[in-house]
């Protein structure tokens, strides 16, 4: 499950060292972030990965680009504006249903400790549920359903970039930022939590120096 960030391009180069065979999916939903998608794409060529697996969906939209935004709130978590409802939900049922077809077994998603603090979908237990759900709704594959596995889902942000060093993941590719632009903002949430990791590690992100 590739979105084009850091915590799944993690998970894209854990996997090319465990399997042989690694295929990507990626999903371009309502007003995807286009540096977010050229990540996503020279990732999986980096790589070399089997196949890139490009789904349009693009009745699929961010909390903040609802018509009716009233469900937000201007004293609100400025993590609500990128929550797309029901988004892990939806997006395994997608990467299952190519998988049943394509005969794979593992789907690996790149959620972190801190992401089921924020957002339920994220969390094991939830995960767990989903993969309960598969074993019960495919057919084709012999009773050997696809198994969701989450690699960073003890890790918070300072362990995530430390294994990507490690697995030498070309970090300058990755985009994290919620903000449409040529360079990472620097200021919204996920460029802070970046910008954290890196300096406790007293290191230099190079999405910030290029």
């Amino acid at each position: 499950m590739l979105s084009g960030g850091l915590d799944s391009a993690t998970c894209l180069f854990w996997a090319k060292k465990k399997f042989e065979d690694v295929s990507a999916i990626t999903f371009n939903y309502y007003q995807r972030i286009e540096n977010e998608r050229k990540a996503a794409i020279g990732l999986a060529k980096k790589v070399n990965v089997t196949k890139l697996l490009e789904i349009d969906i693009p009745f699929i939209r961010e909390s903040s680009e609802f018509p009716n935004r009233r469900h937000l709130q201007s004293n609100r978590d400025s993590r609500e504006l990128s929550y797309i409802p029901a988004r892990n939900l939806i997006f395994y049922s997608i990467g299952a249903h190519y998988a049943e077809f394509l005969g794979i077994k593992w789907i690996i998603g790149g959620h972190n400790s801190h992401d089921g603090q924020f957002i339920r979908d994220a969390t094991k237990d939830y995960i767990q549920k989903i993969n309960f759900l598969f074993k019960q709704g495919r057919i084709l594959c012999n009773d050997e359903s696809c198994v969701i596995v989450l690699p960073l889902a003890e890790m918070d942000r300072k362990k995530i970039v430390n294994l990507a060093i490690q697995l030498d993941v070309p970090l300058e590719l990755t985009w994290s930022c919620h903000n449409e632009g040529d360079r990472h903002c620097g200021q919204c949430y996920s460029c802070e939590q970046r910008l954290e990791a890196f300096n406790s590690l007293s290191m230099k992100d190079p999405v910030f120096h290029i």
